[in-house]
């Protein structure tokens, strides 16, 4: 069997993306991006990827991974933006994120298309992971509730707040991570080097909770605790799931005001913490391990 990433582009291999979709989130979820969406994204200049599974002359090769990037714009800038990805839960664990993501880098630097970017739940450690420590992403905009009162059974009213990831696909920084496999520059600080300005306890239902925040930040490298696994909590303990959206949300808001950006996922035993740095966009970007 060979894994294949390639462009989307019949109405098929767009029904399958539909089909995956609704795998991934269930039947009635709201988040699914229909046929019709698609062939729009497709004929309005869109990027849709693929991986597939099976042998290259198969009939209908099966779909474990897709990727749907909008035409867009940031701040007066050329974009795009990726509005749906996944891969299929049997099909994790194996790199195909990381193989849907490099195969959009190539396509779009033919493109000549350097940015692109995406929402993530600023709570999901996973998906922080991905976007900052293995392409290199830097975390700039926090939105609350961006897509209103979760629909979710497993979190019935959460609050679905997002943190806007930028990938600039060819600067310094991920050009040392990818193309290089330097790593990044938070890699090799030592923990001595950041505060961590969160305190958390385990709570009688066995799941940690936040429960103080730091007033002052005494340091250009900030780690703020998320949840390892923040579906355990909803399942666990919905209050304490609530409540660290709720507490995380005016801090990391206040310290993207302050002049802090998203620029890792720190974890520690089996906590997690993302990690602040005071700094602007361009210092960032250029930020390798050599200097």
């Amino acid at each position: 069997m060979t894994i294949e990433v390639k462009p989307l582009h019949t109405i098929d291999e767009l029904r399958s993306i539909v089909v995956l979709q609704q795998q991934l989130g269930g039947t009635t979820t709201h988040s699914t991006w229909q046929l019709p969406h698609l062939l729009d994204v497709r004929q309005s200049g869109g990027l849709l990827l693929g991986i597939h599974e099976g042998e290259s002359s198969a009939m209908h090769p099966t779909l474990v991974g897709y990727l749907v990037d909008l035409i867009a714009e940031m701040d007066d800038y050329p974009a795009r933006r990726t509005i749906s990805w996944g891969v299929a839960h049997s099909h994790r664990n194996r790199r195909l994120g990381m193989a849907l993501r490099l195969s959009e880098r190539r396509c779009l630097q033919r493109e000549r298309a350097d940015l692109v970017y995406w929402d993530v739940d600023p709570l999901n450690s996973v998906e922080l992971h991905h976007a900052l420590n293995k392409l290199g992403g830097i975390a700039t905009q926090y939105r609350a509730n961006a897509l209103g009162s979760s629909h979710d059974p497993r979190a019935p009213g959460m609050a679905t707040d997002r943190l806007r990831i930028e990938w600039w696909l060819d600067a310094p920084r991920v050009i040392a991570c990818i193309d290089k496999e330097q790593g990044l520059p938070h890699q090799r600080l030592g923990l001595h080097e950041m505060a961590v300005i969160t305190k958390t306890t385990v709570l009688p239902s066995g799941v940690r909770g936040l429960v103080h925040i730091m007033s002052e930040t005494p340091s250009n490298h900030l780690l703020v605790e998320i949840p390892e696994t923040l579906g355990h909590i909803q399942a666990v303990d919905h209050e304490a799931a609530i409540q660290w959206r709720l507490q995380t949300r005016q801090l990391m808001q206040d310290l993207l005001i302050e002049g802090y950006l998203g620029i890792g996922n720190i974890h520690q035993g089996e906590r997690s913490f993302l990690l602040f740095k005071k700094g602007t966009r361009r210092s960032e970007l250029s930020a390798t391990p050599d200097n």
